[in-house]
């Protein structure tokens, strides 16, 4: 317990440290007229564009999510937006992104669906996204001809090879993952070694979609959709602050931000968010008063409606009524086994 507790604190501090770095490296020596100045000659239009943009990102992301559960249960759009904004909004103002399972929780409460099956769509969308930003880190200094400009390809090129001999593994040969851990629960007392693989089976499970190639091929398309539009966002508050850049330096702002979000730091990326932007901006011999002003503005964009729409989703009663739905299951029709 101690032990742990000595981790929790290392890693806030770490996470303070990182920070107030960052901080430090984004703000030194600015000149904040024209930092005021870009923000007063902004279009603001654009902004909004950009917003809406952002919040219909988020609503693909549920009918991405959709796929992965019309198996067990059939959600509405709306409901599964609700639910990514939640996780969104906890990911934001929480560490270590506990937003994937609280939104995971809300959604196996909300159906028949067990938990663990539901986990395991969650996880198998993560891993294709991070497969995703590891192509890209990959392919992205070849398209640039950039050549050694990124140190990190092999070590890129190395997680991408690992990431997807998992998830081949998860869903085609699951019961070569199952096989060892199965040894390793006889360790455990009878009742949970059962409840444990029962666990394991149900989300390994919501990986063996993928072998179907109309669901892989869905999947894949729709994810391809929501980098476009992450990427769009990026170009859209370039046009707001007047910046003429196009589509290879919004790519490199996207995958800035993606990197920036391994380090730890407060909840909300607060520095961190804005110094990975000017340093992917510094590429391109922006100002850095005008690269501060778009970083903050494309933070608010992305961060803000979320974490609006979440409090009022919650506050809206998103919780109770996953405790009134869990109820009725219990006196209903069973879910499946936990």
């Amino acid at each position: 317990m101690r032990h742990s507790a000595s981790r929790v604190i290392l890693k806030i501090s770490a996470g303070i440290v990182v920070t107030g770095l960052a901080l430090w490296l984004s703000f030194r020596r600015l000149d904040w007229r024209d930092v005021r100045t870009s923000f007063g000659s902004a279009d603001y239009l654009w902004i909004a564009a950009a917003t809406a943009l952002s919040l219909l990102t988020v609503y693909g992301l549920g009918w991405r999510w959709q796929i992965l559960l019309k198996p067990r249960e059939r959600f509405t759009l709306a409901s599964l937006f609700r639910l990514n904004v939640i996780g969104q909004y906890v990911n934001i103002l929480m560490p270590w992104r506990v937003g994937e399972a609280v939104r995971a929780y809300l959604a196996s409460r909300q159906s028949q669906a067990s938990a663990a099956f539901v986990m395991g769509t969650v996880a198998v969308e993560k891993i294709l996204d991070f497969l995703v930003f590891v192509a890209f880190w990959v392919a992205v200094p070849v398209f640039l001809a950039m050549g050694g400009g990124v140190r990190e390809y092999k070590i890129a090129l190395f997680f991408l090879l690992l990431g997807a001999a998992v998830l081949v593994l998860f869903a085609f040969r699951p019961q070569s993952l199952l096989n060892p851990l199965a040894r390793l629960a006889r360790l455990l007392p009878e009742k949970i070694e059962r409840q444990a693989l029962d666990f394991i089976r149900e989300g390994i499970e919501a990986f063996g979609q993928l072998k179907s190639p109309k669901i892989l091929l869905a999947f894949g398309g729709i994810t391809l959709m929501l980098l476009f539009g992450q990427i769009l966002t990026n170009l859209l508050v370039f046009r707001a602050f007047g910046i003429g850049l196009s589509l290879w330096p919004a790519l490199l702002v996207f995958m800035a931000i993606q990197a920036g979000n391994i380090p730890p730091s407060v909840p909300g990326k607060i520095g961190v968010f804005e110094y990975a932007v000017i340093l992917a901006l510094s590429a391109f011999r922006l100002p850095r008063e005008q690269a501060l002003s778009y970083a903050i503005m494309l933070h608010a964009v992305a961060y803000i409606p979320k974490i609006l729409l979440g409090a009022v989703f919650i506050s809206g009663g998103a919780l109770k009524r996953s405790a009134i739905l869990e109820k009725r299951l219990k006196n209903g029709a069973p879910k499946h086994q936990q």
